[in-house]
């Protein structure tokens, strides 16, 4: 069972229609329940950073840290910005992925913790990876409301008309049945395409109006040809 904090929907993915396709933005969450239930060892994700940096030494080069994977991930899905400036620090890689392939910028965009994914993309951070359903960090960010960090990930790149390989959503789909109007009015204004259909021919449109948002749905229609 997929659940989104976003929508506060859960639905299994076992058929292509509206009803179990309109929570595609749960799949997005799949696995965080383990990263971010790590109890005490979420807790003290910043000592654990902290006590794995290695001392800088004159006659031998200096290794990246062994650093858990979770810690990294789960500091980056809860906003825990000093771990992430003493994983950075340290020398940890900011496109290090877990096994579904996400990165610490897809997790901090799915929370909207802005600060992190300015950190993590002064770092190096790729705003065009994927993870195994084929979705980027703008997607992950798209469901949620935070305009500033959507425009920031389109600053720097971010593919705003990238499709996944689940349903073949787009940004703009993820914004619109989550009725994020802000975010979708910026989609649009940069091009994002609002013809665009999944793998069963519907549009973001048709996601606003049936996720109860008439004014979103308007403004996408508004737009198409």
């Amino acid at each position: 069972m997929l659940i989104s904090p976003h929508s506060n929907s859960s639905t299994f993915f076992t058929t292509s229609s509206f009803t179990a396709k309109v929570a595609c933005i749960g799949v997005l969450s799949f696995g965080f329940a383990a990263c971010s239930d790590s109890g005490s060892e979420s807790a003290n994700s910043t000592d654990a950073v902290a006590e794995a940096k290695v001392p800088q030494s004159a006659s031998v080069a200096q290794e990246a840290p062994s650093i858990p994977v979770e810690f990294i991930m789960d500091s980056a899905l809860n906003g825990n910005v000093e771990a992430i400036r003493l994983a950075l620090e340290s020398g940890i890689d900011p496109n290090i992925t877990d096994a579904d392939n996400r990165t610490p910028l897809m997790l901090a965009a799915f929370n909207a913790h802005i600060e992190i994914a300015e950190r993590l993309l002064e770092a190096g951070a790729r705003v065009d990876m994927r993870d195994s359903t084929n979705r980027t960090a703008l997607m992950f960010a798209c469901t949620g409301p935070d305009v500033r960090l959507v425009s920031l990930l389109l600053r720097r790149g971010a593919d705003i008309n990238g499709i996944d390989s689940h349903e073949s959503w787009t940004p703009l789909m993820f914004a619109a049945a989550e009725g994020h109007r802000e975010v979708v009015q910026l989609l649009l204004d940069n091009n994002a395409d609002p013809n665009a259909a999944d793998i069963d021919g519907e549009t973001s449109a048709y996601f606003a109006h049936q996720r109860g948002f008439p004014e979103v749905a308007e403004m996408i229609e508004a737009k198409m040809k």
